[in-house]
């Protein structure tokens, strides 16, 4: 356990705890919830003690956001604008996301991203920031159980050994912890909701699966979705 564990936060954050374990690296979907889940003990934490007004905060809580991260999911996020809006073949799509090159899709989508979620941030009580780190790898886990993979090599495709229901159930049982109002179980709900539209468009795009981009975007998009939806309900 204690090794899947160190599996998640070293690939999902820059924290220095060794390699990964690529044995059966699906087996850390189980954690991935808890990394979101320390993520947003860090953002709440800046929040709490940040000594500049909210706008400020705000870019500094994100800053930190995508720091902790390693832009890991921005990368994908990126990557998927290019190629899921060509106007292309399916191959000729994959192709395009494993271009390191950013194209005007990728600027345009990375930018209304970040802008989205600094202007969210300013309108969400500071205690409901932990929920979106949290729901959007979790929305990760359930893209991965739930869609092939559209190569059978990459990142994306070795993630998978390991992973099953049992790593789906702790997964959503971190969320759990979570819940304390009915908004938040209607919230979660959404994001699932989402998270299944937006991977079964994606694997129409591709040709019939997904990939690690397109799991990195849609964590991306979740937390989106959450922050917008707390700044409306609470903002």
């Amino acid at each position: 356990m204690f090794s899947d564990i160190r599996t998640a936060f070293s690939f999902l954050t820059i924290l220095p705890l060794g390699a990964a374990d690529w044995g059966k690296p699906g087996r850390a979907f189980a954690w991935f919830p808890l990394v979101g889940l320390c993520i947003g003990a860090c953002l709440v934490a800046i929040a709490r003690f940040s000594p500049f007004d909210r706008d400020l905060s705000a870019f500094l809580i994100l800053l930190a956001w995508v720091v902790i991260s390693g832009g890991l999911h921005l990368d994908g996020f990126g990557d998927c604008c290019d190629g899921l809006l060509a106007s292309k073949r399916p191959e000729e799509r994959r192709q395009i996301m494993k271009d390191p090159r950013v194209g005007v899709w990728a600027a345009a989508g990375l930018i209304l991203l970040l802008l989205g979620k600094w202007l969210a941030i300013r309108a969400v009580p500071l205690e409901m920031l932990i929920l979106a780190p949290v729901l959007g790898r979790w929305a990760m886990v359930w893209a991965v159980h739930r869609f092939p993979s559209v190569t059978s090599d990459g990142l994306g495709a070795a993630f998978r050994q390991g992973l099953g229901w049992q790593q789906v159930f702790i997964a959503s049982a971190t969320v759990t912890l979570l819940v304390t109002t009915v908004e938040i179980v209607a919230l979660w709900l959404s994001i699932y909701c989402c998270t299944m539209l937006l991977g079964r468009w994606a694997a129409r795009r591709l040709g019939g699966g997904i990939s690690g981009d397109v799991c990195g975007a849609i964590c991306e998009l979740s937390e989106l979705l959450c922050l917008l939806a707390l700044a409306v309900i609470h903002g």
